[in-house]
């Protein structure tokens, strides 16, 4: 999960750069699980529709908004690492003119 819900709020987040690519470290108040797929707080019109998987995206606490096929999370305990990484086909995308 990113961000809060019922119980879980952020404590404290920071934005760095690791081998140039941008990495999230936000801490919550209680233990985080890494998230596993897709659920409706984190995806989803919010009318309760489907998004086509290319359009899905996690909101970070700093309000950007990064493809749900580029991130790679990790969980430790309370902190939620989340990185941006996009994929092989979103780079290739920049390179090709089609």
């Amino acid at each position: 999960m990113i961000g809060t819900d019922e119980t879980r709020e952020i404590v404290d987040w920071r934005k760095t750069t690791e081998d140039g690519k941008p990495t999230y470290e936000i801490e919550y108040n209680e233990p985080v699980p890494e998230p596993t797929g897709r659920s409706k707080p984190l995806f989803g019109a919010s009318s309760g529709g489907t998004v086509p998987a290319g359009e899905q995206s996690f909101l970070l606490p700093d309000g950007e908004q990064i493809p749900a096929t580029e991130v790679v999370c990790e969980a430790d305990g309370t902190t939620l690492r989340v990185r941006h990484e996009p994929s092989t086909l979103a780079r290739l995308r920049r390179y090709l003119p089609w």
